[in-house]
């Protein structure tokens, strides 16, 4: 497929904010894993290795220390050093988000302020995850965050991962932010995205958090796709993005995603998507399938399988 647009066109435009150049994020962003060795260490040499592969195949953005990134089972100074290496790694090539994401505002905060310091082009932030907040604790949580930077904020609507749903109603007062100017939606219902488009229009970005809905939520209004299977593969992510997005090809875009799908579902359904997606960097050379404790490895029925829809996508 021919790409018709310059990476910087796919990305965003840079505008000025309160005296701070910024980058409207769009496009493809992979979620990437973080790598461990055997001995449960970090493995940066794999994470270099990963981000070198994600670039090489055109992803338009990466995040990083996310749920795919383990975020959760990192002691925060692994949270500081993953995000210094990826920074430093990555440069000025696509931008870079953070996950910031903590149970205290207050811990957030620090994280938030930690990613702007080392040039994060946004932080992503998923409510506290334990006590499930209400609608307006979490109207709370995310404005006092949004209140202490000047680093765009994207929120992650995660109810099957946080136990809470952020409400339209929520979604739209916090669009009223200028630093809340992103939304990650992972609900699952398609009609979410429609709906934030029209209530919040171009005050907030959404960005497609379901794999198995990539190209449907394109249709009804995202500019953006927080994506797992770009980890296993990132051309034919960033090819499905710019199809349907940028020109408005629908039948390379459907071809695309129709490859796509059986592992976009398999990430979204089996509970094990990290595992997943490290058992194919793994099958690359790039990185360790490790994973922490008490996550558990694939089964060989499991990995025969995967091999199986392997195949099939890359025909």
């Amino acid at each position: 497929m021919k790409r018709t647009v310059e990476k910087a066109a796919v990305v965003g435009l840079r505008t000025s904010e309160g005296g701070r150049n910024m980058v409207r994020l769009q496009g493809t962003f992979v979620v990437i894993v973080t790598p461990f060795n055997d001995d449960d260490g970090v493995d940066f040499d794999g994470l270099s290795r990963n981000l070198e592969w994600y670039l090489e195949n055109g992803v338009h953005g990466i995040i990083a220390l996310g749920s795919t990134g383990e975020f959760a089972s990192l002691t925060e100074g692994e949270r500081q050093a993953v995000g210094q290496h990826v920074m430093r790694h990555v440069g000025q090539r696509v931008p870079v988000v953070l996950g910031t994401a903590a149970e205290t505002t207050r811990k957030s905060i620090e994280y938030t302020q930690f990613a702007a310091d080392i040039g994060a082009s946004g932080v992503l932030i998923i409510p506290p995850w334990y006590f499930n907040p209400s609608q307006d604790e979490m109207i709370h949580h995310f404005q006092t965050i949004a209140d202490n930077t000047t680093t765009p904020i994207m929120i992650y609507n995660n109810p099957g991962t946080s136990g809470v749903d952020l409400s339209l109603e929520s979604v739209s007062t916090l669009a009223k932010h200028q630093f809340i100017q992103y939304i990650k939606e992972s609900t699952g219902d398609i009609r979410r995205i429609r709906d934030i488009k029209r209530a919040c229009g171009d005050s907030v970005v959404t960005f497609c958090g379901a794999d198995d809905l990539a190209l449907e939520s394109f249709q009804v209004g995202a500019e953006g796709w927080v994506s797992v299977i770009a980890n296993i593969f990132p051309k034919l992510a960033s090819q499905l993005f710019e199809a349907a997005v940028v020109e408005k090809d629908v039948v390379t875009a459907a071809s695309i995603y129709n490859r796509l799908l059986p592992m976009c579902e398999e990430l979204e359904y089996s509970g094990k998507l990290v595992q997943v997606a490290k058992y194919f960097l793994a099958r690359q050379g790039f990185c360790r399938d490790t994973v922490r404790e008490p996550r558990l490895g694939l089964d060989q029925d499991h990995c025969r399988r995967l091999d199986r829809i392997f195949a099939a996508v890359k025909g």
